[in-house]
């Protein structure tokens, strides 16, 4: 067995982000959130304002909580996102090493974690997948 070069982990999370994010706007309702997350294999969609800025984040959890809701109040899915969203989500940012993404993802068992500028618009967003690769050494070059 070989053991990870600590480096991997020191590359920023710009070099291991996945660019190409799926997000949804804080005032669309939860019928057209299921209708994203069914179609991505994503786990976590960042939630964004009318300006475009990191607001959020909505989970196929969360859609499973309002898949429970649901069934004795389908009116919820008339709900906006912002209702079922995490809010005050940590976001890191594009220098960030992906030691950090890491420590975020096991400290508070995250799946994804959202990559944004410092106006807050998503760049990017780091998987557990793109945090795999990266120690692996495959990331972006």
């Amino acid at each position: 067995m070989t053991t990870t070069p600590a480096g991997h982990v020191e590359i920023p999370v710009e070099r291991a982000m996945t660019k190409g994010v799926v997000a949804v706007l804080d005032r669309v309702p939860m019928r057209e959130v299921r209708s994203v997350t069914s179609q991505h294999g994503y786990n976590g969609f960042p939630v964004l304002n009318g300006e475009g800025r990191l607001v959020g984040m909505i989970t196929k959890g969360d859609v499973l909580r309002v898949i429970a809701a649901g069934l004795d109040d389908p009116a919820v899915w008339q709900q906006p996102v912002s209702r079922w969203m995490a809010k005050g989500v940590l976001a890191l940012r594009p220098a960030d090493p992906v030691r950090r993404a890491i420590e975020g993802m096991v400290d508070q068992n995250l799946r994804s974690l959202p990559v944004i500028d410092d106006d807050a618009h998503v760049v990017g967003i780091v998987s557990r997948n793109d945090v795999i690769a990266a120690v692996e050494g495959r990331w972006q070059r």
